[in-house]
């Protein structure tokens, strides 16, 4: 039995996510994880797996599997913190995103969703500081998001994709409005 390409595992369960085949989608992510178990990328895609289908708690230990094996992986911290403020706990949320930001001050969607989260805590002043400057690193960082590597080295890969942070910017700019 041949071993896996974990990155060609990763890009299948990338497109079925995208197409919409969630179970698709785990499968693949979880064939990741077995090939690679000590990948946080493999964990945190995983963990965004189990986010599409609900699965919050198995979300949370996937993304706090992510992060013990790269305490700098950006986007484990951001992907945790959303399951935080899904789950109304939005002190933790923020909490995390701003760890996410100290890991990657570049990294735009983790600035987005501490906007959201800074919002829903009715710190209006810190949430549109926050949009802007999502809005502006975004601008700069053509790709980021999208699962492919934002900069060198892949740092992104394992984030909430563009569709997601399309809906993330318009709650965000529903929130604002209210």
């Amino acid at each position: 039995m041949s071993q896996e390409d974990p990155r060609s595992i990763l890009a299948d369960g990338e497109a079925k996510l995208a197409a919409g085949d969630l179970a698709g989608a785990l499968q693949a992510f979880e064939r990741a994880v077995a090939a690679a178990p000590r990948s946080a990328v493999a964990r945190s895609k995983l963990g965004l797996a189990y986010v599409h289908t609900q699965r919050w708690d198995d979300a949370a230990a996937e993304f706090t599997r992510a992060i013990q094996l790269d305490p700098t992986y950006a986007p484990a911290y951001s992907n945790l913190g959303n399951v935080y403020r899904e789950r109304g706990q939005v002190d933790q949320a923020i909490a995390h995103y701003q760890k996410a930001v100290s890991m990657d001050p570049d990294y735009w969607i983790a600035h987005q969703n501490l906007g959201v989260a800074y919002k829903q805590q009715g710190r209006v002043g810190e949430a549109v500081r926050e949009f802007k400057l999502a809005t502006r690193l975004s601008l700069r960082s053509p790709g980021a998001g999208e699962g492919g590597p934002a900069r060198t080295g892949g740092r992104r890969v394992g984030c909430l994709g563009s569709g997601g942070m399309m809906l993330v910017g318009l709650l965000g700019l529903g929130f604002l409005r209210r």
